[in-house]
């Protein structure tokens, strides 16, 4: 199957383009200098250009406070995919935040967002499916060259900065190489892809630490960080993918 992934040039786009060789797929990456997703001109020259057959949409406008004031969040997270989704069958990524309360949440779950950048996210999802697309809910993703906390993590701590991490919020940290290869076997409908294990970014950060003997973690209540809403619990389930400590730079 002819796979385009738009927004390749991101943390999942450069895990699904290292999987493409074991998938049986052929993969055509477009980072955002080669297509932008919010232009129809532009998505109509990727698709007449690459035929493909399926689309991973994985771009995203991912600042969750910056989304409440950008105009671009609206075109990025929600307009974009939709269009997408009615012209080639598409995977949409999805985010955890788009539920609130106790975990962990089923994919038949109803959204139940808390900011606008959760609430992009859910309408982007209803438009998707309702266009015949697919949606895959992933969280706390990290990997090589990202720019999440946990992807930012050892190389911090190797340099021996001090690293303030959260340790009151249950995460369960999700290898990116693991979403790639789950979400090429092209999962239908509504699919959870997180790593099994629970953990606080602040139990994350020492057993990296642990490892590295380098860097120093310092626990920090997540109001202290003056951030916007987030959920307060976006556990999700099932819950199948390798756990944490398998994937993360640790001894265990």
């Amino acid at each position: 199957m002819r796979i385009l992934v738009v927004g390749a040039g991101g943390l999942l786009g450069r895990a699904l383009q290292r999987s493409a060789a074991s998938s049986g797929h052929t993969l055509t990456g477009l980072d955002r200098a080669a297509c932008d997703v919010t232009d129809p001109a532009a998505r109509a020259r990727a698709q007449q250009q690459h035929r493909p057959d399926a689309v991973m949409f994985c771009a995203a406008f991912t600042d969750v406070d910056g989304a409440a004031v950008s105009p671009l969040s609206q075109a990025v997270n929600v307009e974009a995919p939709i269009a997408w989704a009615r012209e080639v069958p598409t995977w949409f990524l999805s985010s955890n935040f788009v539920f609130d309360g106790p975990g962990p949440h089923t994919p038949n779950e109803a959204p139940r967002p808390t900011s606008v950048y959760a609430t992009q996210k859910a309408s982007a999802e209803a438009g998707v499916l309702a266009a015949g697309g697919h949606v895959v809910r992933v969280g706390w993703v990290h990997g090589p060259g990202g720019r999440t906390f946990a992807s930012t993590v050892e190389p911090r701590l190797r340099a021996g900065e001090t690293v303030h991490a959260i340790y009151d919020v249950v995460v369960q940290p999700t290898h990116a190489d693991d979403v790639a290869n789950a979400l090429l076997r092209l999962p239908e409908g509504i699919t959870h892809l997180m790593g099994a294990g629970e953990t606080s970014w602040y139990g994350f950060a020492l057993a990296v630490q642990a490892r590295l003997g380098t860097g120093r973690v310092i626990p920090v209540r997540s109001a202290d960080l003056g951030l916007g809403p987030r959920p307060r619990d976006a556990r999700l389930a099932p819950a199948t993918l390798p756990p944490w400590w398998l994937r993360a730079p640790v001894t265990r």
